[in-house]
């Protein structure tokens, strides 16, 4: 399965509204669309809300 670099700008923290940050890693997936959406939803579901831009890349 491929590699790819994620950047994640401007996200929202839900848990402590006003607060923002960004956050960048590697992952597998089956394609950047996967990729994308893996990256979206582990955000979510550790509070962030994702209001800016998301970048994949392959590794």
């Amino acid at each position: 399965m491929p590699k790819y670099n994620f950047i994640a700008e401007e996200l929202a923290d839900t848990l402590t509204p006003g607060e923002i940050t960004s956050v960048s890693g590697t992952l597998s997936a089956s394609s950047p669309q996967a990729a994308r959406e893996a990256v979206e939803r582990s955000l979510r579901s550790r509070g962030y809300e994702p209001t800016g831009s998301i970048t994949i890349t392959q590794k």
